[in-house]
C-alpha cells in the first residue's frame, strides 16, 4: 500500500465522525419539526372534538327524539300488550348521563300506540321522565344553531 492511498484511507476515516455529526445534528432538527406538527395537529383535533362535543350537546329546550321506545301496557283485565313509538320529546333538565324529557308528540309503531284512545297516556308516560342520554337523538334544529353560536361567543 502506498502512501497516497494510506492518506486517502485516513482522511476518509477522520471526515467519517464529522459527517456522521452533521446527518445526525439534521435528523435531530427533522424530530424537532416533526414533534412541533404532532403537536400543532393535536391542538387542532382537540379544537375540534370541543367544538363537536358542544354541536352535539344537550341543554334545556333542545329537541330529542326517541326512536322505536318500548312500552308495555297492562289493563284491568290483566292482558299484557307491549308496543313501541317514536317520540318527539324536549329537554326539561340535565345530568351527567342522563337527561329529563317531556313528550311533545310521538308516532305509533303498530295499532295500539295508534289509536286515538291511548294518545294521552302514551304522551303522559313520557313527562318528566328520566331518561339515558344515549337513547336520544339531538335535533339539529335553527334553535339548536342558535345555542351553539351564543356558546361560541360565550353569551
Amino acid at each position: 500500500m502506498d502512501s497516497q492511498t494510506f492518506q486517502n484511507i485516513i482522511v476518509i476515516v477522520s471526515l467519517t465522525p464529522i459527517a456522521l455529526l452533521v446527518i445526525i445534528g439534521f435528523l435531530f432538527s427533522k424530530i424537532k419539526d416533526l414533534k412541533l406538527q404532532i403537536k400543532e395537529a393535536n391542538d387542532k383535533l382537540t379544537k375540534q372534538k370541543e367544538k363537536e362535543k358542544s354541536f352535539l350537546k344537550f341543554y334545556i329546550g333542545s329537541k330529542a327524539l326517541l326512536n322505536d321506545y318500548q312500552l308495555a301496557h297492562t289493563p284491568s283485565t290483566g292482558k299484557k300488550t307491549e308496543f313501541s313509538v317514536d317520540y318527539e320529546v324536549e329537554v326539561v333538565d340535565i345530568s351527567e348521563t342522563e337527561i329529563k324529557v317531556n313528550a311533545i308528540d310521538f308516532v305509533g309503531n303498530d295499532s295500539f300506540s295508534r289509536d286515538p284512545q291511548n294518545k294521552s297516556g302514551i304522551i303522559a308516560f313520557m313527562q318528566n321522565r328520566w331518561i339515558s342520554k344515549k337513547e336520544a337523538q339531538l335535533i339539529m334544529d335553527e334553535s339548536h344553531n342558535r345555542q351553539v353560536k351564543l356558546e361560541e361567543l360565550g353569551i
